[in-house]
């Protein structure tokens, strides 16, 4: 009988658990990478849904280094069990084999996860193509109407500007909202006798999940304040 102990020659092709675990480790560096840019995409699919982050995106951004790091120590791993590692098996046994169909199959998917965790990875770094650049003003700027300016602490892409334009528009008396990404600021016009308060529009950009501090408060007559 053959020595049960000993080790037959590593067969080129990986075993179902081989794939099995590359598998894994690529699924969960996609994951991985998906809670990473959720900072910026987050706050995008709240607003289509009609809904707020609450924060949501500045939390996830305070992570986002530590979930990058994960996504490529476990792509790293996937490609370690679907490339790298070898397979012992023993002498005179059938050591599981599978086909150059499946083989191929594995590691195409691997690679096409891969496609899929760089977009999701910088994310942040092209959303802005989508959004314009800037996100702009909701409605026209009548004369006469107050204008408040903020500074903006927090915002790491387009989609931060996004949300934060979506919380100071439903601001009661509020007639247009800008914010500018790049600048780090907002500007907000008020209708006309609007009562609106400065710290209510620095509320509603707390609710975004993001600091904000006075930079013109409004002067105008008749703005409440």
């Amino acid at each position: 009988m053959p020595n049960e102990s000993s080790n037959c020659p590593t067969d080129p092709v990986a075993s179902p658990r081989k794939r099995g675990l590359g598998s894994w480790a690529t699924a969960g560096s996609l994951l991985s990478a998906v809670l990473a840019s959720a900072c910026c995409w987050l706050p995008l699919v709240a607003i289509a849904f009609g809904a707020s982050a609450a924060g949501a995106g500045a939390f996830f951004e305070q992570y986002r280094p530590y979930f990058l790091s994960v996504a490529a120590v476990l792509l790293a791993v996937g490609f370690y069990f679907l490339y790298i590692r070898k397979e012992d098996c023993e002498p005179g046994s059938a050591c599981a084999v599978p086909s150059r169909k499946a083989q191929r199959f594995s590691r195409g998917m691997f690679w096409v996860s891969v496609l899929f965790i760089g977009a999701f990875a910088f994310f942040p770094s092209y959303v802005g193509y989508f959004l314009g650049g800037q996100t702009g003003a909701t409605a026209a700027i009548s004369e006469g109407q107050a204008e408040v300016g903020l500074a903006i602490e927090g915002m790491t892409c387009e989609a931060c500007a996004s949300g934060i334009r979506a919380e100071l528009a439903d601001v009661p008396g509020v007639a247009t909202a800008e914010v500018f990404y790049d600048e780090k600021r907002a500007t907000v016009h008020l209708e006309q006798g609007a009562t609106t308060t400065d710290a209510e529009l620095l509320s509603a950009i707390e609710r975004a999940g993001y600091r904000a501090s006075l930079q013109t408060p409004s002067t105008s007559e008749g703005g409440g304040r």
